[in-house]
């Protein structure tokens, strides 16, 4: 079972950011996007300092680093700050639409950068599940409507490419550095707090969620940011990228059945088009080579 454990890591991660559409729909009717981003930011670093003390991490290991470790931990923070900076941006100024297929670029970048970083090999039927993958993403957010990705402003597309690849850089960096999954996830959203707290200064104002922001900027700091990050930490120092981008690119099929079960939205023949991919790219990434000549085509 333990040999599973990154598989369960990554699907809870999943279900947990299948909610984010919903939660940021309800967070944001009275705040803009920097005051959530900081409220978020605060209420995941509270979150996760609690849940590492009760996991048995002390004090002194969670706050006393080296010189080595609070460098890494910062350029983690940065790099979580700057892709939600740069996707904020990107929404305020791009069709919702061809954002959302840009964001879900990162499952891709993270394979790239394993081979690269990490010097990871794909099987060719996982290269083929991935690219399924990704395609069921794009039908769902056009539900079947290829059209719909009508890009007006590049340069905004290329902004959410570059957070994309600053939340995949952040990932496979999570790995190499080996570096305890909670402290990671502390010291991260200790230092995104803090690049929150400057944008917030210099581009809105501060205020307190009121009683109907609240609950989800709650919901949103402390599971859906905060303690999904451990889980995902966790994935990504036991796991392989093919195995665990497969199951990413089922986070937004299920987003879209939540605004359809919540919000009443319209069940399109697309979606369920893009679930049935999801699941057949999940099959050829996590299922093993049946032989010898299988891996050494495809490495």
């Amino acid at each position: 079972m333990k040999q599973y454990s990154y598989l369960i890591y990554a699907l809870l991660c999943v279900i947990i950011w299948s909610f984010i559409p919903i939660v940021s729909r309800f967070g944001q009717t009275t705040m803009d996007n920097f005051q959530f981003l900081f409220w978020s930011n605060l209420f995941s670093a509270i979150a996760v300092l609690a849940v590492s003390l009760c996991s048995g991490r002390g004090w002194r290991r969670l706050f006393i680093l080296s010189r080595k470790e609070t460098l890494q931990v910062c350029v983690l923070g940065i790099l979580d700050c700057l892709f939600y900076l740069l996707l904020y941006y990107g929404y305020s100024i791009e069709n919702g639409i061809a954002v959302l297929v840009i964001q879900y670029s990162w499952p891709l970048i993270i394979i790239l950068l394993s081979i690269v970083l990490l010097k990871e090999h794909l099987y060719l039927r996982q290269w083929l599940g991935v690219i399924i993958g990704f395609c069921a993403v794009i039908i769902t957010f056009t539900q079947g409507n290829i059209s719909q990705l009508q890009i007006e402003n590049p340069q905004a597309l290329l902004l959410v490419f570059g957070g994309a690849f600053c939340f995949a850089l952040m990932s496979v960096l999570s790995k190499q550095f080996s570096l305890d999954a909670y402290i990671s996830t502390l010291w991260l959203f200790i230092f995104s707090t803090a690049a929150s707290t400057v944008l917030l200064i210099c581009f809105s104002n501060f205020s307190l969620p009121n009683k109907s922001a609240l609950w989800p900027t709650l919901i949103n700091g402390i599971l859906i940011n905060g303690v999904s990050y451990i889980l995902w930490f966790k994935a990504m120092s036991t796991g392989q990228s093919a195995k665990i981008a497969s199951i990413v690119f089922l986070s937004p099929v299920l987003s879209v059945l939540w605004l359809v079960a919540i919000f009443n939205d319209a069940l399109v023949i697309a979606y369920v088009i893009g679930l049935a991919l999801v699941i057949i790219s999940g099959i050829l990434c996590l299922k093993s080579p049946q032989n010898e000549t299988d891996n050494k085509i495809a490495k």
